[in-house]
């Protein structure tokens, strides 16, 4: 019994010998490898022209803890028993993105490449290692026992990460964030200024004095303010360019 998710590759040459076995020793000296598994992913991509997926740590941590868990609870679904999903497991491990997806393969696959022949003849999973939503993966795989069998359990996790979209300069939030500390504390002098200047008890040279005074800090706070709403215009347009971006790309997770 087979049942299949999504993967990703890298091209590599193959060397093929004839050797007769039996289903049982085939079963033994059967090895799928994620490098492997990733070639020939990879391989897909580049005949349709597309951009290869790089290899992620974080989303290898992913789909090794998929895989692990999968075996360790005796499940083979998108979500775990406990309702974690591939973008729960992502951000465990502090992956920051924009999507991610998550293909999977149960079975007694002959080798790495007809694990990644089975994903491309299913539309979902051909679909995910054919996007072009997707620029990052990491991949597992793993024989062990699966209700009461030994078999291969191979995990995909895609990913396109945040710093795909143009981020809004950190420097930029820096000022902004120094310009209202600047701006509520000169807002608390000329209210304790005004409220001075409004002591009718006091000379009429000091209510002058008192009045130049709050005028002082009016000016600042009125040039602070203006330099404040600069920087407001100039952080709205970066946010609209990564907003713009993100919208570019699928807000959904696509898992087969």
């Amino acid at each position: 019994m087979k049942r299949i998710v999504t993967f990703s590759t890298t091209l590599v040459v193959i060397f093929n010998f004839l050797i007769f076995l039996t289903p049982v020793q085939v079963a033994a000296y059967v090895t799928i490898n994620a490098d492997f598994v990733l070639a020939f992913t990879n391989a897909e991509r580049y005949w349709e022209g597309l951009p290869i997926l790089s290899t992620n740590n974080k989303l290898s941590e992913v789909a090794k803890e998929k895989m692990v868990d999968m075996f360790t609870r005796q499940y083979f679904e998108h979500v775990s028993p406990t309702g974690e999903s591939v973008s729960d497991l992502a951000k465990g491990v502090g992956y920051e993105y924009i999507t991610v997806g998550e293909n999977l393969a149960l079975g007694d696959f002959a080798s790495s490449k007809a694990v990644v022949d089975a994903w491309m003849d299913s539309e979902g999973h051909r679909r995910n290692i054919l996007s072009e939503n997707y620029s990052e993966i990491g991949i597992a795989a793993g024989r062990g026992m699966y209700q009461g069998r030994n078999t291969w359990i191979i995990v995909q996790s895609f990913g396109l990460p945040k710093s795909t979209c143009p981020a809004i300069d950190n420097d930029l939030q820096d000022e902004l964030e120094i310009y209202e500390e600047r701006l509520e504390i000169y807002q608390r002098v000329a209210n304790m200024r005004k409220e001075a200047a409004e002591d009718e008890e006091v000379s009429y040279a000091t209510r002058v004095a008192r009045v130049e005074a709050y005028n002082i800090v009016a000016r600042l706070y009125n040039s602070t303010a203006e330099k404040y709403r600069d920087l407001i215009d100039e952080y709205n347009e970066e946010a609209g360019e990564f907003n713009e971006c993100m919208r570019g790309y699928i807000d959904d997770i696509e898992t087969h």
